[in-house]
């Protein structure tokens, strides 16, 4: 294994393991604010991708906009599941249980309806910045990485000044560790945890539209990202959204390593193999507890 190869390995580890790391961070941010394991978070990625995909090239608008819809489409989801069905069956009192029966459905309700309005093709878009490539130490890059690299750090920073220094993401923070606290200083813990939603499948919607210039997203696409996601937010304590990128980038550096030296069919495998041997040995993940309450 030369030297090259193990960096053109890095390089794909990175630029995946951001794609895992805001897919994990959607994962936390509803679950700290709900509890609620969203095992449909992929469905997020995949409708906005989809979105995307058809206004741009059925409806022929610009790639902005075409960007701009397949945005909305993830808070939108995620705000309609949390009133139609979240916030019913909380007032009923459902188990944990419960609500991961609800989102396998839902996940699978999702991709059908994809299969069936959109066929079973898998879905590209143009890369950002087009098709051009950089050599750096015989490492190629492609231009669309950098850009995926540089939103997501972006996305991240932004998400961490919303918790810490708005006053909508302190009440999130606040409702999110002690919902009869808050709603005693006057917050709508209700509507929080809609946000939480709505924050979530956002989320999930910019790792659809990052990562579908790179590979081709069908109906099948949702769960194996959510699966990821999910090993990504466990990884970096499943209640610290950006715990989840240290997750993510783990995730994906082990990857795309296990990829390089041994072989692409082992790779889900033996990745995974590895990351149940760190949660045995760190299973508050990899931040340990005082990582656990961040955001």
């Amino acid at each position: 294994m030369t030297l090259s190869l193990i960096l053109q390995a890095l390089q794909a580890g990175i630029t995946n393991g951001f794609i895992y790391a805001l897919v994990g961070m959607g994962l936390a941010v509803i679950f700290r604010g709900s509890r609620v394991i969203n095992v449909m978070h992929g469905e997020f990625s995949v409708v906005g991708a989809m979105t995307t995909v058809l206004v741009l090239t059925a409806a022929k608008y610009p790639y902005w906009f075409a960007i701009i819809a397949g945005l909305l489409t993830g808070p939108a989801i995620g705000a309609l599941i949390e009133l139609t069905l979240v916030r019913p069956m909380i007032r009923q009192q459902a188990t944990e249980d419960q609500f991961v029966l609800l989102t396998i459905g839902l996940e699978r309700a999702i991709a059908a309806s994809v299969l069936f309005f959109i066929g079973r093709d898998g879905h590209l878009l143009p890369a950002f910045g087009g098709d051009h490539v950089f050599i750096v130490f015989d490492v190629v890059i492609r231009e669309h990485s950098l850009w995926l690299i540089a939103i997501a750090i972006i996305v991240v920073i932004a998400l961490r000044e919303f918790f810490r220094r708005t006053t909508l993401g302190l009440a999130l923070t606040a409702a999110s560790i002690d919902a009869d606290g808050a709603a005693t200083t006057g917050i709508n813990v209700a509507r929080m945890r809609t946000l939480t939603f709505v924050l979530g499948g956002l989320l999930g919607a910019i790792a659809g539209i990052l990562i579908t210039p790179l590979i081709a997203v069908d109906y099948t696409t949702g769960l194996p990202i959510t699966l990821k996601g999910i090993a990504a937010a466990v990884l970096g304590g499943f209640t610290n959204p950006l715990g989840a990128v240290v997750g993510g980038l783990t995730l994906g550096i082990i990857e795309s390593l296990v990829i390089v030296g041994v072989s692409s069919g082992y790779k889900d495998v033996l990745t995974f193999s590895i990351l149940i041997a760190i949660m045995i040995f760190m299973p508050h993940g990899i931040l340990g507890r005082g990582g656990r309450g961040g955001g």
